[in-house]
């Protein structure tokens, strides 16, 4: 056995001591609690200069490491011998470190619980732990706001129904954490006069419950409940033909998603719907001197108990093992086991206490909003209303469509402008006949011309004509006879003299016809920029009779002037108003109007955005 149980070591986990002198030593391991450990060690030790606030502490119990605390307050004490006394948590508590300034939002489809875990993890300023194993793959939604981190990991597997446990692996840096199903299967037996010494069984069904009602997120009738994810029912019930009927309200405003909600409550039924039962045993540790033989008691650990004068034979987890003097005394362990995990509510309370965060949550309020927009229309102009609703909208109360139809309104009755005139046609052209007017003719005479004498040759040669024959006639014109003979023409030349004269025309009385045709053709006519002067007033004219609503895009024919709209809203797969989006509506007249329409929103909103402005 080790000369030694204590090992302290400063913050960079430098060894700086080994204590011999270290007596008392005790340890209390709950199942997902903060673990604890004490000793006490003579005043006038020399290593006690070691042991200053929030140095490592590694306990052994025997050979065997219990795990790596770090040290909190020390009470001196004077006596015959006098002592220091400390006290030690578990160094998951670094994670009170470090805390979530403000809100966070992490969680929901697609989002596994490791990731959470992680993203919790990641907030420390120094990275001591990391996530080695998670056996589950929930998709619950967390929000935190101005919390430490060891609350809001604790906080994760809260709402499973399985039975969980968190365990550590200190002997490496970073430091390594894990989140398991509790094991089922029995890892060692107690036995009446084998290695139980004692055995007190309490039964308390004080906090016994048959029918829960929970609520979470806001406040009123705008608080979170079940019933959109329970058929109807805003409540739990088991064990009621049992026990009867004993009711509770379950508040826990942590919770937004109605899915996180119900599970959370189901799982808190299902130990509170039966008699808390705990079994406090004082045993021998027989693992110190047969560690091969006999296994290490820890939280979360099943054990198996017997004892048949009490008829007692039943299989229950650990929930807590602890020593009261792990050198004066090694084989003396107590031991409580229980039929449910004990709630850690009471360890999470200190820890906000001594990390001085109050546990508080702003939880919104409801507001009133009125939109008022008037135009004029038509049916192929609607009034058109859009609206955004953020993705922080926790609830929507009312939403209350108002309108009036009015007569068309104008705000001129004319223009006023000064007469001109402009010529310009534009024609088709075609084709035109007719005939002229008749004209009386009458004598016209040329211009004189002056004469001149003119010459002209035939020829510079003579030309023997042929012989012809020529009838012969008596002088009473009767034919007589005929003769023969050759003619012969020499060259020769005329000569024409032309003396100056005049001519006359008579032209009679006559007339003329005639066709014209014309083709299509336009004028183009450039009228100068210029301006009107307006002249102003209003003119009301048409009015509609009725008017529909077409709303994020789907048509509906009610015809009413105040329509709760609700109903027609675009829903997302939760069958809610989709956040973070607009949202239309279009009053659709049957005819030129004016329309004044205002939107009545009822909403609960909460305190949480990026501004303060």
């Amino acid at each position: 056995m080790k000369k030694y149980n204590i090992k302290i070591y400063n913050q960079n986990m430098k060894e700086l001591a080994r204590l011999e002198n270290a007596f008392d030593i005790s340890y209390d391991l709950k199942l997902n609690e903060l673990w604890t450990c004490k000793f006490k060690l003579p005043k006038d030790d020399k290593k006690t200069k070691y042991c200053e606030i929030f140095n490592f502490v590694e306990l052994f119990d025997g050979d065997d490491r219990v795990e790596l605390f770090r040290i909190l307050p020390n009470v001196l004490t004077r006596e015959e011998t006098p002592y220091i006394e400390y006290e030690c948590e578990h160094v998951l508590a670094t994670l009170l470190d470090d805390v979530m300034f403000k809100y966070h939002q992490i969680g929901n489809v697609g989002i596994y619980t490791d990731r959470v875990i992680r993203y919790v993890l990641d907030r420390q300023a120094v990275k001591r732990w990391q996530l080695v194993q998670c056996d589950f793959k929930r998709q619950f939604e967390y929000k935190w706001e101005n919390e430490n981190l060891l609350a809001a990991l604790f906080s994760i597997p809260k709402p499973f129904v399985d039975k969980y446990k968190w365990e550590f692996d200190t002997k490496s840096f970073p430091w390594g954490l894990s989140l398991k199903k509790l094991d089922e299967k029995y890892k060692a037996d107690i036995q009446y006069k084998k290695n139980m010494q004692h055995i007190e069984k309490t039964v308390d069904p004080t906090n016994l419950v048959t029918r829960v009602y929970p609520l979470g997120y806001g406040e009123g009738d705008n608080q979170l409940d079940i019933k959109s994810v329970n058929s109807g029912k805003d409540y739990l019930e088991k064990n009621v033909s049992k026990y009867g009927l004993k009711s509770t309200i379950l508040v826990d405003r942590r919770f937004e998603s109605p899915e996180t909600l119900k599970e959370y409550a189901q799982m808190v039924l299902n130990d509170l719907s039966e008699p808390y039962v705990s079994y406090k045993i004082q045993a021998v540790d027989l693992s110190i001197s047969q560690p091969k033989k006999y296994p290490k008691f820890r939280p979360g650990d099943y054990i198996l108990i017997r004892d048949i004068e009490d008829e007692i034979n039943i299989k229950v987890p650990i929930v807590s093992v602890s020593k009261p003097d792990i050198r004066g005394n090694p084989f003396e362990i107590n031991l409580e086991i229980a039929n449910k995990s004990q709630d850690i509510t009471g360890s999470i309370s200190d820890l906000m206490e001594r990390s001085r965060i109050n546990d508080t949550y702003a939880q919104g309020a409801t507001n009133l909003q009125q939109i008022v927009y008037a135009d004029n229309a038509d049916q192929g102009h609607p009034l058109k209303l859009k609206f955004y609703i953020p993705q922080e909208m926790a609830r929507i109360n009312k939403l209350i469509l108002n309108y009036t139809i009015e007569p068309f309104r104008s705000y001129s009755v004319g223009l006023e402008y000064k007469q001109t005139k402009t010529t310009s046609t534009s024609s088709g052209g075609g084709s035109y006949q007719s005939d002229s007017t008749s004209s009386g003719g009458g004598n016209y005479g040329s211009t004189e011309a002056g004469g001149g004498i003119y010459e002209t040759t035939h020829g510079t040669e003579d030309v023997r004509g042929e012989r012809i024959s020529l009838d012969v006639y008596d002088n009473r014109g009767q034919k007589i006879g005929f003769t023969s003979r050759f003619f012969h023409v020499e060259s020769h030349e005329h000569r024409i003299e032309s003396r100056a004269h005049t001519h006359s025309l008579n032209i009679s009385p006559h007339s003329h016809s005639f066709s014209l045709s014309i083709p299509d053709h336009s004028h183009s006519v450039t009228i100068p920029g210029h301006t009107h002067e307006q002249k102003h007033g209003i003119y009301e004219g048409t009015r509609a009779n009725r008017c529909y609503l077409r709303i994020d895009g789907s048509t509906t024919y009610n015809y009413s002037t105040e329509v709760n709209i609700i109903p027609y809203l675009s829903k997302d797969d939760g069958g809610k108003i989709q956040r973070g989006t607009w949202h239309t509506v279009e009053i659709m007249p049957d005819t030129l109007t004016r329309i004044n329409a205002s939107l009545f929103i009822q909403l609960f909103t909460n305190s949480r955005g990026g501004g303060d402005y």
